[in-house]
């Protein structure tokens, strides 16, 4: 894609609060056996710089924990969890880990460097642009990508459009997506950090109900059901509920039905629409129990049959990508109603971090 990803290093207005740390680093900084050279993001606990090694000019992307959280044991904790179960990543559709850099004042790790930007952002600048094929090979890619985390024995907890990165592939010319900030995931086979037990993590429109009443029992079908909002939204234009506030929505992802998809785009096939309804069911177990059964689901869909016995749970995806790069029929139709609706604006912009929301019992 022709825009870059470096963002200028935002300004404090100084009659205010800062929002965030001052940054750690400028241009030309070194970290490690790196040189900063550029600025592409912040987040609550950590900025994120470009930078590339000083012998080989790799380009990476270094994730620096903010100075004044070095001293708190939980932040510091989350931040190297983060690194390490990034170590066991080895997928083109999941972000990859260099190394931890700790030289006493710092505490850093390296990653691949994505040129694009993310999903939240493709979708905005492609209203009405984007075709079907493009739409529904980048949610072939996410599902590939949490596909492998899953096998990786890592759940992600905050999927969402903000933490897809879309980059253009230069030897076939079709985007490609990629996972990225495992910060708040959680090891499948390990108990929930204590740390972690009395506050909902997560972004208040994609958040799972199990993860909303009790962070203890989030789980894979947790990725799925969150996957199923993106999806909504991507078909329909809009979430499943807008509107509300951070309390009223993790309520409504308890305790309220959706709005049936075919509602708001009527020309969506019945098939499709059972597969997104069955993502958002209330409890895990009605739910996809594995991202290859739902990967199964939506090609029958989109070949309109109905859903045939399904046994695998191989990478057998892995292999068959260009199955789903073509979509046909009424899935086609789908997404070019999908694109026509993107030129909207969805009628709620809330989708706030929940940290520091109690579970509600």
């Amino acid at each position: 894609m022709s825009k870059s990803n470096i963002r200028r290093e935002p300004r404090h207005n100084a009659s205010k609060p800062a929002a965030h740390p001052k940054a750690s680093f400028r241009f030309g900084d070194r970290i490690g056996e790196y040189v900063i050279n550029g600025f592409a993001g912040v987040g609550a606990t950590s900025y994120v710089y470009r930078g590339r090694h000083e012998t080989s000019f790799e380009p990476v992307a270094i994730k620096v924990l903010h100075p004044h959280l070095l001293s708190d044991d939980i932040k510091r904790t989350r931040f190297i969890r983060e690194a390490q179960m990034m170590m066991d990543f080895d997928h083109p559709n999941v972000v990859s880990f260099h190394r931890i850099l700790d030289d006493g004042e710092n505490l850093a790790f390296v990653m691949q460097f994505i040129r694009g930007v993310t999903l939240e952002e493709w979708l905005e600048e492609n209203k009405g642009i984007a075709t079907q094929t493009e739409v529904l090979a980048i949610f072939v890619d996410l599902l590939r990508g949490l596909n492998h985390a899953h096998r990786c024995g890592i759940i992600h907890r905050d999927l969402k459009p903000a933490n897809i990165l879309i980059s253009k592939e230069s030897e076939d010319d079709r985007f490609r997506a990629t996972i990225i900030d495992f910060g708040v995931a959680r090891f499948a086979d390990l108990p929930i950090p204590a740390e972690d037990r009395k506050k909902i993590v997560g972004t208040a429109a994609y958040i799972s109900p199990e993860e909303v009443k009790d962070p203890e029992s989030v789980c894979e079908a947790s990725d799925i059901y969150s996957i199923g909002v993106m999806l909504y939204e991507a078909i329909c234009g809009v979430r499943p509920f807008e509107g509300l506030g951070v309390r009223e929505l993790m309520k409504a992802h308890v305790n309220v039905s959706p709005t049936r998809p075919s509602k708001v785009n009527p020309s969506l096939s019945p098939r499709l629409e059972g597969v997104i309804m069955k993502t958002l069911e209330k409890a895990p177990s009605q739910r996809f129990q594995n991202v290859t059964d739902l990967i199964h689901a939506i090609e029958c869909a989109t070949r309109n049959e109905p859903l045939a016995p399904f046994k695998s749970r191989t990478a057998e995806w892995d292999r068959t990508t260009t199955k789903m790069a073509s979509p046909s029929g009424f899935f086609s139709q789908a997404l070019a109603m999908a694109s026509s609706i993107f030129s909207k604006k969805t009628s709620s912009p809330v989708i706030e971090k929940v940290n520091d929301f109690l579970p509600l019992r």
